[in-house]
């Protein structure tokens, strides 16, 4: 224990790290299969689908192995993978 608080400020990272990625599978994968619906099949909308599940193995491993930087990259791709399939999906319908 340190004497200004950095392992428990390490600790709330992972684990709220650990439950975004996780929680962020299931809702863009919600959000994929909405577009699927609506704008039909697009292959920008894979990704959609393939993204989800690395970052939740790559937010786990961040968390068992107590990695912040590997936690900070699963985080910021799952920022990333609604724009990014949103993005290419609209590339390709143009």
């Amino acid at each position: 224990m340190s004497l200004f608080g950095e392992g428990e400020f390490l600790d709330l990272f992972l684990s709220r790290g650990r439950m975004i990625a996780l929680v962020s599978v299931p809702a863009w994968w919600a959000l994929t299969i909405f577009l699927f619906v609506e704008e039909g099949w697009r292959f920008g909308l894979v990704l959609g689908f393939v993204l989800p599940p690395l970052v939740a193995y790559l937010g786990l491993r961040g968390y068992r192995e107590v990695r912040p930087g590997v936690m900070a990259g699963a985080l910021a791709l799952s920022v990333a993978t609604p724009l990014l399939t949103m993005s290419l999906a609209w590339l390709e319908g143009r």
